[in-house]
């Protein structure tokens, strides 16, 4: 096939070695090759060797997302038409694993374009500053995770062809080189996210390009005032040190944006109203900032809006009725602000929101009996530290697809619901990604970065994106009263729940034990009486347990995890008894000396007792206070055992 020009095997499932081996190949006209996402397990140097005849033809390689090792030979340097070199996600520059460093005479490829060498095994330092590439085209660079220079790298600003420039988390100090600025017209992204880079927010870039510029500049020292830079469709600025107001035209100036990320600044001042202009939005986070006033009262000309952030803020006010018109509407974060309102009668058919999020602001009024109908689509529900009153209602329970629920800090009074313990949403064996963004990235718009905050163990746990995260039930610091459902325990992929600090009675259900995910459980400062159920001892995954200041009584359940827990979590029950309480159960409960004696010589036979600590140990590895529990436990019964046999 010597007059073939173009070979594409990509996603062909192809396996093993490549036959270069058995010579050179003939393909002296070839300019396109593309073998990439196969698992061809080659080396490098073999494949470039046998494809010497086409080193005057080939413009395009791509061996990408296969298992490629070995070093790149010193004949690539010869392929002088070489447009694209993609060799991503390989092992190449290793043989044993071993890393090594990029190779200086992939400057020699004078017509490269585009080069992609992300994911390999290759360590050391790009090209000094001073250095002069002999290419000129290139229109795209994109390196991630890489210390590129401490400053800008300065041999960018020969190449005049450029599109496309990522530099996220290079190591990048100081500010925005002016050249950057004259080459904006052309800029379709340009990320430069996760450096160090200082300065002021430069004035006079000018993206015009026609095809949808985005800029990403998140997570870097920028400081002063947020520019104007028409014909933008993405934006983000997250965590810098900007401050003063949002410009009050925005919305007439930058309406081409569907991505605005400001959060996580310095910004004064109230929302635009102009944002209203902004038709085609789909994500607007302005959160953590210092922004004052109400929420506006438009949305009405956002119709693709899909998320709001606008939490840990000052705003105040109410929330506007326009916000449940968005139709597309998934996620509203309005938490930590002096939002007050009455709940019953807001959010009014907000049918696809999935996310409402309204923590520690000064919510008042009951939990609306109409929600179910009204945000049918509800997963996750934060309403913590507001002055919520009366029931929890029972509607919560048809909401199919609830796993996170957080209703602590209020003033609900009256008893848990017991179809609690139907919700399907609690049920589904898989933890939850943080992915409630999922849809909206796989759309093509710009990820979004979710973040869930849960209050695990008395401190503020946050979830990122793509984190997994347990569902939780929260219903601490209330006024709730009666006993524990014993339905409840039908959630046996519960991660957490905390009922603590309200005024519940009866016994913990017998079953508890049945939520074996259960990681984190707290029922303290109640009014529960009866035993700890031994049932509990069958919970492995249980890290955290609070059972303190109640009216427990009774032997603590020995063996697996029971053995790591201190005084503490069980303090305030006087009548608990057990070894490591340092209080003799046989002193509480006299008449059950003599049971408990027979208990613990009769009631496994030995062998048993060896395989079931072996057992224990195997699960509970990496829990130190447990390992040291079942091996001196093993010790005891192994003596036992022997003495029993002599």
């Amino acid at each position: 096939m010597s007059s073939l020009t173009e070979l594409d095997l990509s996603y062909s499932s192809l396996r093993g070695f490549l036959p270069s081996t058995l010579g050179r190949w003939k393909l002296c006209s070839l300019q396109v090759l593309q073998l990439s996402s196969n698992l061809i397990t080659d080396d490098i140097a073999d494949i470039i060797e046998s494809m010497s005849c086409s080193n005057q033809s080939l413009k395009s390689l791509d061996l990408s997302f296969n298992q490629l090792t070995g070093k790149l030979p010193n004949s690539l340097g010869q392929f002088t038409s070489l447009y694209y070199l993609f060799l991503t996600r390989n092992s190449v520059n290793s043989h044993t694993g071993v890393s090594g460093p990029i190779p200086t005479f992939i400057g020699n490829l004078s017509s490269l374009g585009a080069l992609n060498l992300k994911g390999n095994m290759m360590n050391g330092t790009i090209p000094e500053k001073d250095w002069v590439p002999p290419f000129k085209n290139l229109f795209y660079v994109e390196i991630h995770g890489c210390q590129v220079d401490s400053t800008f790298p300065g041999w960018l600003k020969n190449q005049i062809h450029l599109k496309r420039i990522i530099l996220e988390n290079a190591g990048i100090f100081g500010e925005i080189p002016h050249w950057l600025y004259n080459i904006s017209s052309q800029i379709e992204k340009l990320d430069l996210s996760h450096n160090k880079i200082s300065g002021y927010l430069p004035k006079t870039m000018n993206f015009t390009s026609s095809n949808d510029p985005k800029v990403d500049f998140s997570h870097n020292h920028l400081k002063g005032s947020v520019q104007i830079w028409s014909g933008l469709s993405a934006l983000n600025l997250r965590n810098n040190s900007l401050s003063g107001i949002l410009p009050t035209n925005i919305g007439e100036e930058m309406s081409h944006l569907e991505d605005l990320d400001i959060s996580h600044n310095f910004l004064r001042g109230t929302i635009p109203i102009s944002l209203n202009k902004i038709q085609n939005l789909n994500y607007l986070d302005l959160s953590h900032n210092y922004l004052t006033g109400e929420i506006p009262k438009f949305w009405l000309g956002m119709k693709s809006l899909y998320i709001i952030d606008l939490s840990n803020n000052r705003l105040a006010g109410g929330i506007p009725s326009s916000i449940c018109s968005l139709h597309l509407l998934s996620i509203l974060e309005l938490s930590n602000n002096n939002l007050s309102a009455d709940l019953s009668f807001v959010f009014q058919k907000c049918f696809w929101l999935k996310i409402l999020s309204l923590k520690n602001n000064k919510f008042f009024g009951s939990i609306p009996r109409e929600i179910s109908k009204n945000i049918p689509s509800l997963s996750e529900l934060f309403l913590r530290g507001n002055t919520l009153t009366g029931s929890i209602p029972k509607e919560l329970c048809h909401l199919p697809s609830l796993h996170l629920l957080d209703l602590a800090e209020n003033n609900l009074t009256g008893s848990i619901p017991t179809c609690l313990g139907d919700v399907h949403g609690f049920k589904p064996p898989q933890t939850y990604l943080n992915d409630s963004v999922i849809s909206f990235v796989l759309q093509g718009y710009e990820p979004y970065t979710r973040h869930t905050e849960l209050v695990l163990n008395g401190r503020i746990v946050e979830y990122l994106t793509k984190m997994l995260v347990h569902s939780t039930i929260d219903l601490s610091k209330n006024g709730l009263s009666g006993e524990i459902p014993a339905k409840i325990t039908q959630l046996i992929h519960l991660g957490a729940l905390n009922l603590s600090w309200n005024h519940l009675t009866g016994n913990i259900p017998s079953d508890i034990g049945l939520l074996k995910d259960l990681e984190n459980l707290d029922l303290s400062h109640n009014n529960l009486s009866g035993p700890v159920p031994p049932s509990m001892a069958s919970m492995t995954f249980l890290s955290h347990l609070n059972l303190s200041y109640n009216n427990l009584s009774g032997r603590i359940p020995l063996g697996n995890q029971f053995g790591t827990y201190d005084a503490s979590t069980y303090i305030g029950n006087p009548e608990l008894c057990g070894d490591h309480l340092l209080i003799n159960c046989s002193s509480l409960f006299p008449g059950n000396r003599e049971q408990e004696r027979k208990n613990e010589d009769d009631g496994d036979g030995d062998d048993e007792k060896i395989e079931k600590l072996k057992l224990y140990a195997s699960i509970a590895a990496g829990r130190d206070k447990l390992l040291v529990f079942v091996v001196l436990n093993l010790g005891r019964v192994k003596r036992r055992f022997a003495l029993g046999k002599n």
